[in-house]
């Protein structure tokens, strides 16, 4: 790894030093991204930043979130089998239950639970992902960086598109999109998609498909501009998520090896997600005024046969309702002059409710553990930073104060032979606070080149655990994190060649982590001592020619417990962090044929390799899954209005395991497979 630093590093010096400093230098048409929202090409701005057009995810077919692994640095989520939950780990920052150390913006609006995050790219403008705390500009949940999504906005002609998708294992997917101008300065744009996937793997035991898939939604935006100054959108979305089973089987450590799905309980998983936000922009000669807000609903059920076995054990039967309502409001400059800045305000409260059945088989009889949740959480923060030109040097400094407020009410009966006990309920409330500075500096020596260096403050909130057994467990702490990083943004003159890198370290406290409740039915949020996270960074292009181009991502990650004492008897310190790839790894490759004299306007075949590092499943380090990597490919032909693809997803078939968790009562290991290699054609038309 060492000698890979030092090469990576005497070749970009080499590509530097060879090229022209030229008095006038021609700019190269660079991605553009909200990172500040102010508009800025993504080589200036001093944070790893990562965008991805909408033709990129669709050359590499990425159908929802965990589609980018690997393609972006450091940035990696385990798959679960389901959207019940979606982790995003980056850089090590993150964590398998509980709010996301991630904050997730879909048009402007803010995703806050980990159930709503993954749902199907049906429709997607643009991609950007911030990694590194972004508290100073953005709303919550930043500590381990910033995704904004964004979905095609009204334009001023008619359109509409039309897409099918066909594969093996009898996965189809459907999508049209309607574009229509109303008037002179207004448009509505309606989508509309359904997705089926009879699933990979059998469960011996009914014989029927254990993962079975169906998705459908929509989505209408409709946007106006009422004056020369003042323009709105206002928008609306909805997502249906089905699957009737769970394609989880024992694992054997010893063997790494899993299991057939042979479980007897109905399981499925039954998700309805819907958002509606307003967006309104007013601007001023010197300044633009944004404001946001949203409301966003989850309701969902997951029944599962918690123990995987043709026996009568464990199952779960779990129902949420969870509503949001979120406000922003920000002032930002707008011009050209040396400082620039921008303020905000933001608020939003929650309201989540759960009820949970865990029904139990005993010698004794059946048991069921009846808990119901009613939690409520409201928070604001005011936020804020500037940024100042003194030749070429760039000072920023920003600073955010964030509070927030939560209110539990829980309930816990046992109903056992027929009679109902009560156990336990309380009513109780938390509160933090917490001030959290930014600091940066950015050189550039002239148009091609930006050094920059940044200390930021992270945080995340604490909260209350779903399963309680002791009072000490009832809540657990803020965690704390000091991140620094420094890099260099480098693009050829000749628009040849552009690269990213850089460096960080993250040194932060009472890092939120996952255990077993005393019982072993069930999990919790504890705080560890102090961990720590260093790494290293790289994305380039190089375009050969008008039809040859490569890509590379690179991301190497070392996380570590540097003080965690499990119990009395185990001592993890020094131990990996779990769910840390070692690194991230993604080779691309296009070649663009372009055809005269035929109705084919050109041929693009593509390629990328996508790698993963060894990682651990557990904090004790014993469990883990091997490095491994995905090849795909795709042919697309493009006519005048059409356009027909192949595609292929894991064409070398490779194995490994997608997750694992343990039942400690049962002494058991459970895990799912990788999903197979499979193929597909799809056809996209645009009708006019």
């Amino acid at each position: 790894m060492k000698k890979f630093l030092i090469t990576t590093l005497m070749v970009w010096i080499g590509i530097i030093q060879a090229q022209e400093k030229p008095k006038d230098t021609i700019r190269m048409n660079q991605v553009t991204i909200d990172v500040k929202k102010h508009n800025q090409k993504i080589q200036e701005i001093p944070v790893s930043a990562t965008a991805v057009s909408a033709k990129e995810l669709e050359i590499l077919k990425a159908d929802d979130i965990t589609d980018i692994n690997a393609y972006i640095p450091n940035v990696f989520m385990p798959e679960h089998g389901t959207r019940l939950n979606t982790d995003i780990y980056v850089r090590g920052i993150g964590v398998s239950k509980g709010e996301p150390s991630v904050g997730i913006y879909v048009d402007d609006i803010p995703y806050f639970d980990s159930g709503t995050i993954n749902f199907e790219f049906a429709d997607i403008k643009k991609l950007e992902f911030l990694r590194g705390p972004q508290g100073t500009l953005y709303g919550r949940n930043t500590m381990g960086g910033l995704l904004k999504i964004y979905t095609p906005d009204p334009v001023s002609v008619k359109k509409a598109k039309i897409k099918l998708d066909l594969g093996t294992y009898n996965q189809y997917k459907t999508w049209a999109s309607f574009n229509q101008p109303v008037g002179k300065n207004s448009g509505v744009i309606v989508d509309g998609f359904y997705k089926y996937n009879q699933g990979y793997f059998d469960n011996i035991f009914d014989n029927k498909k254990a993962d079975e898939i169906k998705t459908y939604g929509g989505r209408i935006k409709f946007k106006t501009d009422i004056n020369d100054k003042l323009s709105a959108k206002i928008l609306t979305n909805y997502e249906k998520n089905y699957q009737p089973g769970f394609a989880y089987g024992i694992y054997d450590s010893a063997t790494q090896t899993i299991a057939d799905v042979n479980y007897n309980e109905p399981s499925k998983y039954d998700r309805d997600f819907g958002a509606t936000g307003i967006n309104l922009n007013y601007k001023l000669k010197n300044y633009s005024i944004n404001f946001s807000g949203s409301y966003q609903k989850l309701k969902d059920i997951y029944l599962i046969d918690q123990d995987f076995t043709p026996q009568d054990i464990y199952v779960v039967n779990m129902a949420r309702n969870n509503d949001a309502f979120v406000e922003e409001l920000n002032i930002k400059s707008q011009n050209e002059s040396k400082f620039q800045w921008i303020g905000g305000l933001f608020a939003f409260q929650r309201n989540l409710l759960k009820d949970v059945d865990f029904s139990i088989n005993t010698a004794h009889g059946k048991m069921d553990i009846l808990k119901n949740y009613d939690q409520k959480i409201n928070g604001y923060a005011v936020f804020g930073q500037g940024n100042y030109s003194l030749n070429k040097f760039i000072l920023s400094a920003g600073l955010r104060y964030d509070r927030e407020y939560s209110q539990m009410l829980y309930n816990y009966d046992l109903m056992t032979g027929g009679n109902k006990i009560h156990k336990d309920d309380f009513d109780h409330s938390l509160s933090f606070n917490q001030i959290l500075p930014k600091i940066s500096i950015s050189y550039l020596p002239n148009d091609n080149i930006t050094l920059y260096t940044s200390i930021t403050k992270g945080y995340k909130a604490g909260g209350f655990n779903a399963t309680i057994e002791r009072p000490e467990d009832e809540t657990f702490d803020p965690e704390y994190s000091i991140n620094y990083e420094t890099g260099i943004k480098y693009v050829a003159q000749n628009n040849k060649f552009f690269g990213n890198m850089s460096l960080f370290y993250i040194n932060w406290e009472q890092q939120q982590v996952v255990q077993t409740v005393p019982s072993g039915r069930g999990i919790m949020i504890k705080n560890a001592g102090k961990s720590e996270s260093k790494g290293f960074e790289l994305e380039t292009g190089y375009r050969l020619n008008s039809q040859l181009d490569f890509g590379l991502s690179f991301g190497y990650t070392d996380a570590n417990f540097i003080q965690y004492k499990y119990n009395e008897n185990e001592d993890f310190s020094g131990n990996k962090l779990p769910l840390v790839p070692e690194y991230t790894l993604a080779l691309m490759s296009n070649y663009k044929w372009k055809l005269k004299n035929s109705k084919i306007k050109y041929v693009l075949l593509h390629a990328d390799y996508k790698g993963v590092g060894k990682y651990y499943w557990n904090t004790t380090n014993t469990d883990y899954q091997n490095s491994y990597g995905i090849l795909n490919a795709s042919v697309n032909l493009k006519l005048n209005r059409y356009e027909l693809g192949i595609w292929g997803k894991n064409l070398t078939n490779t194995q490994y395991t997608r997750y694992y968790f343990t039942i400690s009562t049962l002494n058991k290991a459970y895990a799912e497979k990788a999903k197979p290699m499979s193929f597909g054609i799809y056809l996209k038309a645009q009708l006019f």
